[in-house]
């Protein structure tokens, strides 16, 4: 059983707006890596004769800058406004019937999210080269984001996929399977932590016999945390096609980041004995794999 002290530890952390649909556990298992690799400040804490004290030390500051890297490598980068923000965008597109008035409000959850941002202005592209190889009826997204709510770009091109979309947060999950419903899209939603064996494990029968997955923009966050884990995930997706995409400049957009950046990306393919094709748009280069033979 968690303690109290350790319950506001977790909430320290969460504090910041962008990891505040985080899930408390999800939290608590950096936390405890951290303790683990440094026993410094697992001493302290257990030593501090409550959580007061402990936050008023520098062991305290340093485990908040390092779980804080840790979470926004993998979650919290991408966060662009609070629950509130998108609460009330959720309440309007329940209750317009405009379907202008939708597109309205999708733009601007996509633009929730740093990585569906800096993608709106080119979905109408990056949906034609795909359903012009793919034909999707069913697509899993993983480390969706917002993801999943660009699905009207489908149907422009003649596509009513059904969506399995999965991301860290519980929370998120929630809200976009009130989208779902909303916009009365066939989907599902399941939270997924895939640095876990446990999750990855789950992968199989997520995906087996969906048309498609997409690993938009994931694979460098969960490297950073787990060297290696995309060979197991290559392993356990059980879709005809992967189109997996990576960034072609730093967050900010100051650093250009070259294709040659990705030759381990490439490494894995082959290795895989998997044939592929690229596309790029601004800002973001698009890899899509046949993965059936």
């Amino acid at each position: 059983m968690v303690s109290k002290d350790f319950l506001l530890l977790i909430k320290s952390v969460k504090s910041k707006k962008e990891l505040a649909t985080l899930d408390d556990g999800f939290v608590e298992e950096r936390i405890l890596k951290i303790f683990a690799s440094n026993n410094t400040i697992k001493k302290k804490f257990d030593a501090s004769k409550d959580f007061a004290r402990f936050s008023r030390s520098r062991e305290y500051e340093e485990l908040l800058k390092r779980v804080r890297k840790e979470l926004r490598a993998v979650y919290g980068m991408f966060q662009k406004s609070g629950e509130g923000a998108r609460d009330e965008l959720l309440k309007r597109l329940s209750l317009t019937d405009s379907e202008n008035e939708k597109k309205d409000i999708l733009t601007e959850l996509l633009a929730s999210h740093q990585s569906t941002r800096e993608r709106v202005s080119h979905y109408d592209e990056i949906y034609t080269r795909i359903c012009a190889i793919i034909k999707p009826t069913s697509v899993v997204d993983l480390g969706c984001g917002m993801n999943p709510l660009a699905h009207h770009y489908f149907v422009q091109h003649g596509f009513k996929p059904s969506i399995v979309a999965s991301d860290l947060s519980s929370n998120d999950m929630r809200f976009l399977e009130e989208c779902f419903a909303a916009l009365k899209i066939s989907g599902k939603t399941v939270a997924l932590d895939l640095t876990k064996e446990d999750d990855i494990a789950k992968l199989p029968a997520l995906t087996r016999g969906a048309d498609v997955t997409f690993l938009f923009k994931l694979l460098d966050s969960l490297e950073e945390t787990k060297r290696h884990v995309s060979y197991k995930l290559f392993d356990h997706i059980k879709s005809d096609w992967i189109v997996a995409s990576f960034p072609t400049k730093s967050l900010g957009g100051k650093k250009t980041i070259a294709r040659a950046g990705r030759s381990w990306f490439e490494r894995l393919l082959g290795r895989k004995g998997l044939k592929w094709e690229t596309f790029s748009v601004e800002n973001e280069l698009f890899y899509v794999i046949r993965v059936k033979r």
